[in-house]
């Protein structure tokens, strides 16, 4: 989910999240001058990391810094890596200045445009602000979580209705997926997006059934501070990446909480997470992918070329060998088929499945695969949603279209 309510840098923990509780809101200048120095180390390291380039540009945006974030995103032109600057992540106070945005169409009018992929369908109600999707084979039906009305939803055959119940007391739903083996549902419902945290704080994931809908259990997850996305293994097990600290949360079978796995702050923009079928565990970071070892906890970031930007994925899937990624902060919007070798350790290349060009995407978030394509949540409106729990500018607003991404481009 990409959150509105800070800089990308300090969302997605390239930044100290430490600095940032500590300096906010009176110098926030003290939390990007740290982020700075931390760019520009990654940086010594891997001088031709296009993604570090963009994020140290919106660093100096946000420090009033003009002329050398303008410098920066001048020197991506001509490298066609997809990355453009996206509104409400840092870009705001240069988002009218002329030079700013004829950088930003030269950046755009590089990357190659797509067929727009078809709408599978719509939904009714513009103001669900919908984040979460997932879909059960087996009824062929999609859930769809609301960050808006701490709700869930099931189209079937295209006609939606109410699966969860106000009796279920659910904050916003952002993650979804479905255990087909047990028959599950699972969600994750978070308040960490709203100011409601301040007071007490809520995470959790619940359990469905999904033959009667009914909220079998719910998992509190008492140390996370929002979590965001969840995958299943075969034996049961949940992971669950949590955003705010970049970490890592986990239940096995038969605990009844979700528990910190791994190092805090070990996966800096921690967002979507994929399981391969030999049980390989892949999650999103602000930078890039990591591998994550499912005894240790230990993530290795997957090595990649500097001509290929995994970073800024929100939602990340599994799918004949290859991981399907969704960006929406690095670029208006796109997906993107990551190819993998080495067993799974590198990053071999991308291919644009749909590119930003598609009239429907506004802020896509995440997708659940079914009957042969990624089906995104193209227009999730999460920028509208608000820390008080309104909407701003809801006559902008359009009904939500489910875009089915084919899974191969030639």
């Amino acid at each position: 989910m990409k959150l509105e309510r800070v800089s990308l840098l300090l969302a997605v923990g390239i930044g100290s999240l430490a600095v940032w509780a500590q300096s906010a809101p009176d110098d926030p200048s003290v939390a990007a001058r740290a982020s700075l120095e931390r760019i520009q180390a990654l940086r010594k390291a891997r001088p031709g990391d296009g993604v570090l380039v963009f994020y140290q540009a919106l660093v100096h945006v946000s420090l009033g810094e003009r002329d050398a974030a303008l410098e920066l995103l001048r020197s991506l032109k001509g490298r066609k890596l997809g990355l453009i600057p996206v509104r409400d992540v840092g870009f705001d106070s240069v988002w009218d200045d002329p030079e700013f945005q004829k950088i930003r169409e030269a950046l755009a009018d590089e990357e190659p445009q797509t067929p727009a992929s078809p709408v599978a369908f719509r939904l009714k109600d513009p103001k669900l602000i919908p984040e979460g999707i997932a879909y059960d084979a087996e009824d062929k039906r999609f859930f769809i979580g609301s960050v808006a009305q701490h709700k869930i939803v099931v189209a079937h055959e295209k006609e939606l209705s109410d699966f969860s119940s106000p009796t279920d007391r659910l904050d916003a739903v952002l993650g979804l997926t479905v255990d087909p083996t047990c028959g599950h549902l699972y969600a994750i419902t978070t308040n960490g997006v709203e100011e409601s945290a301040k007071k007490e704080r809520r995470n959790a994931v619940v359990q469905y059934d999904l033959k009667d809908g009914h909220l079998t259990d719910r998992f509190a997850a008492p140390d996370a501070m929002q979590l965001n996305d969840l995958a299943v293994a075969q034996d049961g097990t949940l992971y669950v990446t949590d955003s705010e600290t970049g970490s890592l949360f986990r239940k096995k079978p038969g605990e009844k909480a979700v528990t910190k796995f791994g190092a805090t702050g070990a996966l800096r923009g921690a967002n979507g997470i994929a399981l391969a079928p030999d049980g390989a565990l892949y999650v999103t970071l602000s930078t890039g992918i990591a591998r994550v070892d499912t005894t240790s906890g230990e993530p290795t970031t997957l090595p990649q070329q500097d001509t290929v930007v995994t970073g800024g994925i929100d939602g990340l899937y599994w799918h004949d060998g290859d991981l399907i990624g969704i960006q929406n902060s690095t670029n208006p919007g796109r997906v993107i088929r990551i190819a993998l070798m080495d067993k799974g350790m590198r990053i071999a290349g991308v291919t644009v499945l749909q590119s930003h060009h598609h009239p429907e995407f506004d802020e896509p978030t995440t997708g659940a695969i079914a009957n042969g394509a990624l089906h995104v949540i193209a227009n999730s409106y999460v920028g509208h949603y608000q820390p008080d729990g309104t909407i701003k500018d809801t006559a902008d607003l359009k009904r939500t279209a489910i875009v089915a991404v084919p899974l191969h481009r030639k």
